[in-house]
Parts: structure tokens; sequence; C-alpha cells
């Protein structure tokens, strides 16, 4: 029997995944920061050791699993491994980059991301 709650919740973070994948490749396409700026995030977080070329191809990695993992959520499938990257996305966007911007609304939208794929992550086990 389908669950339309999580239908609907599926539906919206894949396409929200999507578009995090798209905009990291891109830069401009749907406010995307792109792979060059996305690199230099990285080396500027402390992943400077894996150099310029290191933390360019970190930076396609995270934008493609981001982006694959979105699909695979839209369509219904690797539900569980989709939604735990995911969520690890979410902690590593946390720790990261808005815990230490301050922007508490931020910080609070992502609670709510990682927690919710958290618990899908768990529903899909159980």
């Amino acid at each position: 029997m389908m669950n339309t709650g999580n239908t609907i919740i599926r539906i919206g973070f894949g396409l929200l995944f999507i578009w995090g994948g798209l905009e990291k490749f891109f830069e401009g396409f749907l406010g995307g920061v792109g792979l060059q700026n996305m690199a230099d995030f990285l080396a500027n977080s402390g992943l400077d050791f894996l150099g310029s070329s290191g933390t360019f191809i970190l930076a396609i990695l995270l934008a493609a699993f981001e982006l694959i993992a979105g699909v695979f959520v839209l369509i219904n499938r690797f539900k569980f491994l989709s939604y735990v990257f995911l969520a690890f996305t979410m902690l590593m966007a946390l720790v990261l980059v808005h815990i230490p911007s301050g922007n508490w609304l931020n910080i609070m939208i992502h609670i709510a991301l990682l927690t919710t794929l958290s618990g899908l992550a768990v529903n899909e086990r159980s």
C-alpha cells in the first residue's frame, strides 16, 4: 500500500536535492555556486591539504552524489542509502557552514532536514 504522505515528502526532498546538486555543478544556474566556488569553500573549510585538484574532485563527487541521491529519492529507489547520505550532507552543512555563520534560520532549517532525513532512513530499515 502506498503512503501518500511519504510520497509527498519524497517528491519534495528529491526535487530539493536535485536542485542542490545542479547548483553545485553550474555557477549561477538556480542560484548555484559552481564547482570552483565549492572547491574553494572546501579548501577554506580545512580540506586544503587535498590540494586544489583534490578539493575540486571532492566538489564534483559531492555535487554528483547529492544529485544522484535526489534522483533516487524521487524515483523511489535506494532510499535508505540516499537518506543516510543526504542526512550526513546536512550534518556537514550544519557543522561547516551554518553553525559557524550564526544564521539561526539556516541552522533550524538544516536541523529539520537532518532529523527528517534520519527519520526516513530509520523507517526504511524498520
